[in-house]
């Protein structure tokens, strides 16, 4: 089954202003963040929809938006698949898993060895399989529920 995934790109700058209010609309949600990575100057945030609560972000976010709080923001239909690894620095290896077209990674928030595989097909090609299947330093690998 697919998984709603809003993803939000911001400055690392305006994340103290912009965390207060997601905060506040997750829990009136009851959605969750599940992705948070930062490059430098730019913060990447993913939100999983788990009720139908798509237009109560959309008002957030589209505020957000014209306040020139946040850079961006695109809802995301995926398999998601999540990644747990025997050590946190192993999460770069997934920079060489064999992405298809419209596939992204991302690093779990709050959970410091995991991330999520979002992918076009819930199966995975036998290449992906193969990647996963030979690295040493994955604890776990398994379709996120």
């Amino acid at each position: 089954m697919k998984t709603s995934l809003i993803e939000i790109g911001l400055p690392t700058s305006k994340l103290v202003n912009i965390q207060p209010a997601l905060e506040q609309c997750l829990l009136e949600t009851g959605d969750a963040l599940i992705g948070h990575q930062v490059y430098d100057d730019l913060t990447f945030l993913v939100v999983r929809l788990l009720n139908d609560t798509l237009q109560l972000h959309l008002a957030t976010l589209s505020a957000a938006f014209r306040e020139d709080m946040i850079d961006s923001f695109q809802v995301v239909n995926c398999q998601l698949f999540k990644v747990i690894f025997k050590q946190e620095k192993a999460k770069i290896s997934l920079r060489e898993f064999p992405l298809r077209a419209g596939e992204s990674w991302f690093t779990a928030a709050g959970e410091e060895k995991a991330a999520y595989l979002c992918l076009i097909s819930p199966y995975l090609s036998q290449q992906q399989i193969a990647w996963l299947s030979a690295q040493t330093v994955i604890a776990q690998w398994a379709q996120a529920s």
